[in-house]
């Protein structure tokens, strides 16, 4: 048999026996409900979009905001997940942008209408970015065979060794174990996603992090400075406004580094085998 490795009928209804290329192995599942019936049926994989040369992600029920650019996997620029969230943050921001708006209108500051147009760019965003993510997923179901590659492998599902598995990495977010190497996909409550991102995603987000808590070390160094000159109209608002600052980027920086630190073994690959140490 010269079948390439995979997930084959097992002779067992609802079983799987895994082929490692060569001969069958010890390893068993049940099929997993990634899978659809009909005659567009599909397992979960990299497939050609019908009708473009678009490689995307098929969790087995729909398309996802992931695809394959330059040999790598990659989300889209205006991924949104699910596209109902884009669309509740876009009401959101429009109706803030509103208010905003009627205030500025009110005081006849051209200044105030700065942070209306900034709210109303936000909820544009939003709303073209669900409905990009929705029109991905009422695209055609897979109609070839599944893509293969070293870009994309090792992926969920493929057994390299005892203990394959998923395993969580938080709360949220587990990531599958091949038997001997972690893989890039993760499960999330919206199904199994590529994490091929999530080395970039997370230096952002900690560059973010840091860049916030310079300005509340900022904010800190001008409420100093507004203690120790001489008292003026000014030295009040300065400890005020430096007061300010400091206690609220403090405290976003520290949300948005502890928040990334706890979430580090979900973007990056974790150093360690199942259980994590």
């Amino acid at each position: 048999m010269s079948a390439p490795q995979g997930w084959y009928d097992a002779g067992t209804p609802g079983v799987q026996r895994w082929w490692d290329g060569v001969q069958w192995t010890a390893h068993e599942r049940e099929i997993p409900p990634t899978a659809v019936s009909g005659p567009t049926a599909a397992w979960m994989g990299w497939y050609q979009v019908p009708g473009t040369s678009d490689v995307r992600w098929w969790d087995g029920t729909v398309w996802s905001p992931y695809r394959i650019r330059d040999g790598r996997p990659r989300p889209d620029v205006l991924a949104v997940e699910p596209p109902q969230m884009g669309f509740f943050l876009g009401i959101l921001f429009f109706v803030l942008a509103m208010l905003q708006l009627s205030a500025a209108l009110i005081t006849q500051n051209p200044g105030n209408f700065v942070l209306p147009v900034l709210l109303l760019t936000a909820a544009a965003i939003w709303f073209v970015g669900a409905a990009y993510s929705r029109r991905v997923r009422t695209l055609s179901a897979p109609q070839s065979a599944p893509i293969m590659g070293a870009a994309v492998q090792p992926l969920p599902g493929e057994v390299e060794g005892p203990e394959a598995g998923w395993y969580p990495m938080t709360a949220q977010v587990s990531r599958w174990w091949t038997g001997s190497r972690w893989s890039w996909y993760i499960g999330t409550k919206f199904g199994v996603r590529p994490g091929h991102a999530g080395p970039r995603g997370y230096l952002a987000s900690m560059i973010v992090g840091w860049c916030v808590a310079a300005l509340a070390v900022a904010g800190l160094i001008v409420s100093v400075l507004g203690s120790v000159i001489e008292q003026g109209p000014y030295s009040g608002a300065m400890i005020a406004i430096g007061i300010i600052v400091t206690l609220l980027f403090g405290g976003l920086a520290a949300f948005t580094l502890l928040l990334t630190r706890s979430r580090r073994n979900a973007m990056l690959l974790p150093t360690s085998p199942p259980p994590l140490r």
